[in-house]
C-alpha cells in the first residue's frame, strides 16, 4: 500500500471528516520528513538538538505559565476594582437620595429664606430658636453635600482604577494567549523531531549510538559517586530485598532488561534497565531506604535521581517531570522522588528504572515483587 493510501485509510478511521484528517496527516508527515532532512544534515549530536528543542519549549511553557499567573492575578484585581466601583456607586446613590430632597426644599425657599425667617418670627426668643435650628439644618446639609462630593470623587477614582486594570488585564490575557501559542508550536516542533528520529533508520541508529555513549557516561558517573557516609546503617539490607522491592511507579513494563530488537528496523540495542510506561505526573517513589546521591539533569536521561542504598547498590529513576528530593537527603521506602515525565526522552512520558550493584546494571525484574 502506498504512503498516501495508508494516510487515507488512517483518515477514514479517525473521524467523520476524513478530508480534514488526511490533510492533517499529510502535513504531519511533511513536517517529519523536513525535520528528518534537517537532522540528517546537522553535524554534531542529535541528542543535543533534541535537548535544545526540548529546553526551548519548556522555557516557553514556563513563560506562558508566568504570563497566565499574571493574568489570573490581574483578573482578581479587576474583580476587586469592580466591587470597589460598585460600592462607591452605591454610596454615591445613597448620599444623593438623602441630599436631593434637602436641595429641593432649599430651592423652594428661595434666596431670601433667612429674611423670611426673621420677618415671620413672633418674638426675639423665637427668632433665636429658629436661627439656631436653621444653622443646624444648614450644617447638616453642608455635611451631606461634602459627603456626596467625596462619594463622587471616590466613584470617579474607582472607575478610573477599574478601567485601567481592565486594559491591563486585556493586555495580559493577550500576552498569555500568545505565549501559550508559542509554547504549543515549540512543543509540536519537539515532537516532530522525536517522530523523525523514531521513523528514519539513519537517525534512529545515530540516536541509539549516542544513547549508548550516554549510558557509558552514566555508568562512569555512578561508579564515581562517593559511598554514602551513613551506608553502614543500610549494610546488607538492600541485598536481602531481592524479589521483595515495590515497583517505583504504577505502570506497565514496556521494554525489559537486556537485548532489545527494534520491530521497525530490526536493530538490536542493549537495555540496562526497565522502561515503565505510566501516565505523565504519576508518582515515583523510592523502592528502599537510602540517601540521594544525585538529583538533577543528566544528558539523555533528563531529570535523574540516584539513590545510594549502601553496600554498593544504587537505584536510578530518569525522565522525571519534577523532582521532590535533593542531593544528600535521606529517604525511606515509599518516599516521593518525583513524577513521571518526558524530560530527555525520545519516547514520550515514561519512567526509566535501573538497579546497579557496584556500578554494574542488574535486571530489576528479579528484584521487584511479581
Amino acid at each position: 500500500m502506498s504512503g498516501l493510501a495508508t494516510l487515507a485509510g488512517l483518515a477514514l478511521l479517525l473521524g467523520a471528516n476524513p478530508r480534514a484528517q488526511l490533510k492533517a496527516l499529510q502535513e504531519r508527515k511533511s513536517a517529519e520528513e523536513a525535520a528528518a532532512q534537517a537532522l540528517l544534515a546537522r553535524e554534531g549530536s542529535l541528542l543535543e538538538a533534541i535537548e535544545a528543542a526540548e529546553q526551548s519549549w519548556r522555557d516557553a511553557a514556563e513563560a506562558a505559565r508566568r504570563a497566565e499567573e499574571e493574568r489570573a492575578a490581574s483578573e482578581k484585581r479587576l474583580e476587586r476594582a469592580r466591587d470597589e466601583e460598585a460600592k462607591a456607586l452605591g454610596d454615591l446613590a445613597e448620599r444623593r437620595s438623602e441630599l436631593a430632597p434637602r436641595l429641593l426644599a432649599r430651592a423652594r425657599e428661595g434666596r431670601f429664606s433667612d429674611l423670611v425667617l426673621v420677618m415671620t418670627s413672633p418674638s426675639l426668643p423665637e427668632l433665636v430658636k429658629r436661627l439656631y435650628l436653621w444653622e443646624k439644618v444648614t450644617t447638616h446639609d453642608l455635611t451631606l453635600l461634602r459627603e456626596a462630593n467625596a462619594a463622587l470623587a471616590t466613584t470617579l477614582k474607582a472607575r478610573a482604577a477599574r478601567e485601567s486594570e481592565a486594559k491591563h488585564y486585556a493586555a495580559l490575557a493577550k500576552e498569555a494567549a500568545s505565549r501559550r501559542d508559542v509554547a504549543a508550536a515549540l512543543r509540536d516542533e519537539h515532537r516532530t523531531l522525536l517522530s523523525a528520529i523514531r521513523n528514519a533508520r539513519s537517525l534512529h541508529e545515530r540516536a541509539a549510538a549516542e544513547a549508548a555513549g550516554q549510558e557509558t557516561k552514566l555508568a562512569e558517573f555512578v561508579s564515581a559517586l562517593p559511598a554514602s557516609s551513613g551506608s553502614e546503617e543500610y549494610h546488607g539490607a538492600f541485598g536481602e530485598l531481592r524479589g521483595k522491592l515495590p515497583h517505583p511507579v504504577a505502570g506497565t513494563v514496556e521494554v525489559g532488561f537486556g537485548r532489545v530488537v527494534n520491530p521497525l528496523f530490526n536493530t538490536i540495542t542493549v537495555q540496562k534497565g526497565l522502561d515503565i510506561r505510566a501516565p505523565a505526573g504519576s508518582e515515583v517513589r523510592a523502592v528502599a531506604p537510602g540517601r540521594v546521591a544525585h538529583a538533577g539533569w543528566f544528558k539523555g536521561y533528563g531529570n535523574l535521581v540516584i539513590v545510594d542504598h549502601g553496600d554498593g547498590y544504587h537505584t536510578l529513576v530518569a525522565h522525571l517531570a519534577s523532582m521532590s528530593t535533593a542531593m544528600g537527603e535521606e529517604v525511606d521506602a515509599g518516599t516521593l522522588l518525583g513524577t513521571v515525565g518526558d524530560t530527555g526522552s525520545l519516547k514520550g512520558a515514561y519512567l526509566y528504572f535501573e538497579i546497579r550493584e557496584r556500578g554494574r546494571p542488574v535486571d530489576p525484574r528479579i528484584w521487584l515483587r511479581p
